[in-house]
């Protein structure tokens, strides 16, 4: 089994040196890390080549691109590996993550995707544990994975087709919506596997991309008048969630069986 990494970088200089080494530090030793660049400038290059010099396993490329869905389609085409990863420029993985979900792809040859959980950080200071939710019918109206601790089999990239490149935001989750109607079997294990900034698009652009998530149910086949209920309902929950956020209330967020401390193991 070999692992396929890919981060995309644009002017991400700030956390990227972090990014690199929570990868190469692995202690499962066969896969390759993809960086794929949109022509920083910087100073993420000279991150990206000084990395690349020292460590083999580390293949790059820096052009412009059409977004994220673009730069992660890219990286998806250059991967050699059977267990795709996806991992953000200015996060990390746990230690031990790679060992964690070879095991479970081992475990369980049909399955098609692993995840799990994921801590969330506000700059260095550790907030909550992020659980994911169950991989079912509540895909239609949420993101149940968390992208950054999610693998996927190259095999579920063949039967379901790669990033929407039209999505600047909700790629990921349109992306495991299609993985489930193709039939995927989804495997969670009870382990941090990542660790997460807020700051990302999605966070910054969170009402952009609540559009997209509508647009993309009701144009596979969701009940418009569903999809525009939980546009508001979830909308709602991502406006109160960030003013707890800012203000410091993070014990009231982990009354949410989602959210839990950073030290709980369930």
């Amino acid at each position: 089994m070999r692992f396929s990494i890919i981060t995309v970088t644009y002017n991400s200089r700030t956390f990227l040196t972090e990014t690199i080494q929570s990868v190469l530090s692995q202690d499962f030793c066969v896969f390759e890390y993809i960086i794929i660049d949109g022509g920083s400038s910087d100073g993420t290059l000279d991150i990206i080549r000084s990395s690349a010099d020292k460590d083999s396993r580390i293949r790059w490329v820096s052009e412009p691109d059409d977004g994220i869905s673009d730069a992660f389609n890219k990286g998806i085409r250059m991967a050699c590996g059977d267990i795709i990863g996806i991992l953000n420029s200015d996060d990390t993985y746990a230690v031990g993550a790679l060992a964690a979900v070879a095991s479970a792809f081992d475990a369980d040859p049909t399955c098609d995707v692993v995840h799990g959980d994921m801590l969330r950080f506000q700059g260095d200071t550790p907030l909550f544990r992020l659980k994911p939710a169950p991989v079912d019918e509540r895909v239609w109206h949420d993101m149940p994975v968390n992208h950054p601790a999610t693998f996927v089999r190259r095999r579920a990239y063949d039967q379901a087709g790669l990033f929407d490149t039209r999505l600047k935001v909700a790629m990921d989750y349109e992306l495991v919506l299609r993985l489930y109607r193709a039939g995927c079997r989804f495997r969670y294990i009870e382990r941090i596997l990542a660790n997460m900034r807020y700051g990302g698009a999605s966070d910054e652009r969170f009402l952009a991309a609540r559009r997209e998530v509508f647009t993309v149910t009701v144009a596979a086949g969701y009940p418009r008048w569903r999809a525009g209920c939980w546009f508001v309902i979830k909308g709602g929950m991502n406006v109160t969630k960030n003013v707890l956020r800012k203000l410091g209330l993070h014990g009231l967020m982990r009354l949410h069986p989602k959210f839990r401390k950073n030290h709980e193991e369930s």
